[in-house]
Formats: structure tokens, C-alpha cells, sequence
């Protein structure tokens, strides 16, 4: 058996010996044929190399011209994020500022290099399309903050500010979740006016406010589901009562909260009409238990009243697996793959200029070492790099950015509904 097997793989192995042989005697390689052989050869990688050459010096050519645009920035920002561009012999600057009533995605994508914008609608709709940041900008800053496709550069903040006064006179912290919260309203209405406030006569800070409580109450898919559906609708009928979590919560339910309110004494009878001015009246007069502004709105609010109040983060009723700060972000984008563009985006996360940034607009920095402006900043960066969710654009960037007739409906909307 043995004799067998061992003669069997003999004759195939001189099967295959015998099939190499026949092969490499059809073919007879001349002197000829080899000169040949080697100039086709020769040729090729000639071909190749000058093909992957012009490229290259196309693509070197094409890199020469920097375009950079920015949205929705203010003139102050746009030159703050210009003078870290350097002004290089070889390279030509293009800078636009563009216009709310002209922007288009598709001529972003054709046109520019690196976009500054705040994250919202616009940048969603771009990052399919857009390159990746270089992985050593995102090592930079918190976990949480990392996004492979629009870098965070500084966080705003929607916030609550509450008096220290009356957390005082009470005896309370400030509260850990929105049903701590409820309590403080419960109260605060016994030591002052309105126990809460907001300017609910502007849209942002009115829709914000009800992205908030939706956040507050249903954690990140909530709030998520919230802007899905809020993209879609037309009117706050078509949005009211979808249901945002398992347990029934509701742009509704959220809204007979807020319609409550003024009857239960925590806030001011027509507090969806107030304006800056009503907030500040209420606050210096010490009559105010907490508001909700944005922290770049906080920043316009005079030292002598400001300093008697604690900001602090829309307190949630979920954990931080489930939870997101609303925080605005101004970002950028690779719009395309511009060598030096690539090059350009690591000026904006050194350490100087992120603490360059912050003390520029008293923002907070995303670079996890960057001094801040100071400790609200500073706050900010550290309650953006605890929670799973990160910085979230609020409702007005998410949805609204690009939509301005629509943010006014809804929110005529909104105050018809809770007044």
C-alpha cells in the first residue's frame, strides 16, 4: 500500500515537471525578443511616470489656490480665523464670506476648500462628501468632541444662570437634574418675582429652550428624534405629538409644561414675550430665581448684574450614557482634499490659539489644555467632554440654520400654544 502511494505521487510530480518543460519550450525568447520585451517595458514606466508626474504637478497647481469660506460667522470672527492663515509667497488666498440668502451645498463643494460654519444642518449635509481631519487635531481634544469630518474650534453654551442669592436663602446646590430643578421653581417662587425667565420673544432662544427640556427629559434619542422630525414638518401640528421616547414623551407634554408655568408661580404671565431688556430689568432688580441664555448672550450682560448670578448646565433626568450638552460649535470643514489646506487646520488647535480663541470671544476652547477665558468657559469644555453625546447643536442649528421664515412660523406657533 505503502509502494503504492509513494509511486503515485512520483508520477504526478514528474507530471508537472513534464508540463513546465512543454511550456517553456513554446516559448523560445530570442535576443530579439528580449530587446523588445525591454522596450515596451521601458516604455511603460516611462508612460506611467509621466502620467502620475503631470498629475502630481497638476494637483501641486491646483493646491496653489487656497479658497476658504465662511457662514453665518461674524466680521470679527472671520478675521480672528483668517489671521492664522499664513501668508505664503507660492500660495494664493481666497477668502468669501457667504451670504445667508445664497448658500448652496453643491457650490461649496465646488468651489472652496475649508469651510467655517457652525455645526448644524449645514455641516450634516456636507460630511458625506467632505475629507477626514488629520487624526492628530482630534487626539487634541476630548473624546467625546472628536469628529472625523467637522472639527469643533469653540463651544458656545445654552445655559441656566441662577441667583446666588436665592440658592442662599434657600439653602440648595444647584440642581443636579430637571426634577431637582422643578423643586428649585417650587421654591424660589417664594423669594422672588420669577423663579424663571427667558427672553421668549426671540426665536433661538425660544426653541432652544424647548430642545432643552426635551433633552432634559429624554436623553440624546429624544433629542435627536426631535430635530429628525422638526426637519420634516411644516407646521407644530404636524410635530406635537409624535412620541420621542418609549415613555410618551411629547413636543406637547414638554409645551403643557412650559403653558403651566405661569399658574404654578414659576415664571413671569407672559414670559414668551420677554425681551433682553425685560431680563436684565428683572435680574438687576434681583427678581429673577434662574434664566436660560446662551453663554455668548450671558456675555452682554453687565458685570454688576452677571456676577450675582451661577451658570450652570441644563440640568438632565438622565445619565451621562444619555446625555448630550447643548453647546454651538463653531467648526470647519475639509470641504476638499487641498494638500495645503491640510496644513493650514493645525494652526487652529495650538495650544496659544485655542487660548488665543477663548479670550478673543470668551468661548470655550475644545483643546483639553488650552487655558479658557475663564471658569464659565472652562465649564463648559469639561461638561462637553463628560457626557457620551458630546457638544450637540441646539434647535436652531440644527434645523433652522438655513431656514429662517420656518424657525419664525414655528415659534408664533409655540407662543400661540403656551399663552
Amino acid at each position: 500500500m505503502k509502494n503504492s502511494k509513494k509511486k503515485t505521487k512520483k508520477a504526478r510530480k514528474n507530471g508537472v515537471k513534464a508540463g513546465i518543460a512543454a511550456f517553456a519550450s513554446k516559448i523560445k525568447i530570442t535576443k530579439k525578443n528580449a530587446l523588445i520585451i525591454g522596450a515596451v517595458l521601458c516604455a511603460i514606466v516611462v508612460i506611467t511616470g509621466t502620467v502620475l508626474g503631470v498629475r502630481a504637478y497638476k494637483k501641486h497647481k491646483e493646491d496653489r489656490t487656497v479658497r476658504v469660506a465662511f457662514y453665518g460667522l461674524s466680521d470679527e470672527m472671520i478675521n480672528m480665523l483668517k489671521a492664522k492663515i499664513p501668508q505664503e509667497e507660492k500660495i494664493i488666498l481666497e477668502f468669501d464670506k457667504i451670504s445667508d440668502d445664497v448658500f448652496d451645498t453643491s457650490v461649496i463643494k465646488e468651489k472652496y476648500d475649508m469651510l467655517f460654519t457652525w455645526k448644524g444642518e449645514i455641516t450634516d449635509s456636507l460630511e458625506a462628501s467632505s475629507e477626514e481631519i488629520p487624526q492628530r487635531i482630534l487626539e487634541s481634544m476630548p473624546r467625546s468632541l472628536r469628529n472625523k469630518k467637522c472639527a469643533p474650534l469653540l463651544l458656545d453654551h445654552c445655559e441656566l444662570a441662577f441667583s446666588s442669592k436665592v440658592l442662599k436663602e434657600t439653602s440648595l446646590e444647584l440642581p443636579a437634574s430637571f426634577s431637582a430643578y422643578k423643586d428649585f421653581l417650587k421654591i424660589a417662587k417664594g423669594k422672588v418675582f420669577s423663579p424663571f425667565f427667558c427672553n421668549g420673544a426671540e426665536d433661538r432662544i425660544l426653541i432652544d429652550l424647548v430642545g432643552e427640556l426635551i433633552l432634559a427629559e429624554g436623553g440624546l434619542a429624544a433629542y435627536n428624534k426631535l430635530i429628525e422630525e422638526l426637519r420634516k414638518a411644516e407646521s407644530l401640528e404636524q410635530v406635537i405629538d409624535v412620541k420621542l421616547t418609549n415613555s410618551g414623551l411629547s413636543l406637547r407634554s414638554a409645551l403643557d409644561m412650559l403653558k403651566g408655568w405661569p399658574e404654578e408661580g414659576y415664571t413671569h404671565p407672559a414670559w414668551y414675550n420677554g425681551m433682553g431688556n425685560d431680563l436684565f430689568f428683572f435680574a438687576e432688580a434681583g427678581q429673577l430665581g434662574s434664566f436660560f441664555t446662551l453663554l455668548s448672550e450671558h456675555r452682554k450682560i453687565p458685570y454688576n448684574v452677571i456676577k450675582n448670578f451661577e451658570s450652570s448646565l441644563f440640568p438632565p433626568d438622565v445619565g451621562a450614557e444619555n446625555y448630550g450638552l447643548i453647546a454651538p460649535a463653531l467648526s470647519v470643514m475639509l470641504v476638499s482634499d487641498n494638500a495645503n489646506c491640510k496644513r493650514y487646520i493645525t494652526e487652529f488647535f495650538t495650544l496659544d490659539a485655542q487660548e488665543e480663541f477663548s479670550n478673543l470671544t470668551n468661548l470655550a476652547p475644545v483643546h483639553y489644555q488650552a487655558q479658557a477665558y475663564d471658569r464659565q468657559a472652562d465649564d463648559v469644555r469639561f461638561w462637553a467632554a463628560s457626557c457620551a453625546g458630546g457638544a450637540l447643536p441646539d434647535l436652531y442649528l440644527a434645523v433652522y440654520q438655513r431656514k429662517p421664515e420656518d424657525l419664525r412660523k414655528i415659534c408664533e406657533e409655540i407662543r400661540g400654544y403656551v399663552r
